[in-house]
């Protein structure tokens, strides 16, 4: 059973999904009803593995190393920060390293390590100047290959400007960095193209051949 480190006081880590900055998402500006401010929301852990704890990355973010089949949940803390109760989406998204930098992907974009993460509320109705806690589980499948995975698990919220249709999003997000190790085989280095069925042409005994055509990542 893991040990843990309570951390009293942490920072969340916000950052722009479309610029991949170290900087809170934008809001378009609302003519009719004054939006959230951007940084209504806040997201920290509440936990820190005890063999992490002196990884400064461990107290920030979700950052394990894990063989396959093995399950683990992380607490974390969600903030409302503005003068109203704000209905808060919990959810975890893809994310990658770009050129030296972590990047989120837009939106509710998906990946391998967020099918396998899962917040026990998906959704969070949080009063004014108040915090809820939530359960992160990340189950790693018996059959996952070895390798690094990213993603993010956000907390967002949403409006509608009155005047204009459109959807004011703010969200913020831990990072998950996460290493599978064990002696699974590594992942497919090819795509299946299309898979076509036809007679056998070379011996009236012979079972239907399938035929697959993949083509190999670009080098």
């Amino acid at each position: 059973m893991p040990r843990f480190s309570s951390l009293a006081v942490l920072v969340a880590t916000a950052f722009a999904v479309a610029a991949g900055t170290a900087s809170a998402t934008s809001l378009v500006s609302d003519p009719v009803q004054r939006p959230n401010p951007p940084d209504a929301v806040g997201i920290r852990l509440v936990d820190v593995p005890a063999d992490l704890v002196k990884d400064p990355r461990a107290r920030q973010y979700i950052v394990d190393s894990l063989r396959p089949g093995v399950t683990v949940k992380r607490r974390i803390e969600v903030s409302n920060k503005s003068d109203e109760s704000l209905h808060v989406a919990v959810y975890p998204g893809a994310a990658d390293i770009r050129r030296g930098s972590f990047v989120g992907a837009a939106g509710s974009t998906g990946n391998e390590l967020t099918s396998w993460v899962k917040p026990h509320q998906l959704s969070l109705d949080i009063p004014a100047h108040s915090r809820a806690r939530d359960t992160v589980t990340i189950a790693i499948p018996e059959d996952a290959a070895p390798g690094e995975r990213y993603g993010v698990v956000w907390a967002q919220v949403s409006g509608r400007d009155l005047g204009s249709g459109i959807t004011l999003v703010s969200r913020t997000g831990i990072r998950l960095y996460l290493a599978v190790g064990g002696d699974n085989p590594p992942r497919a280095r090819f795509t299946v193209d299309n898979m076509t069925v036809g007679a056998p042409s070379y011996t009236p005994r012979s079972t239907t051949p399938v035929a697959a055509l993949w083509t190999s990542p670009a080098r």
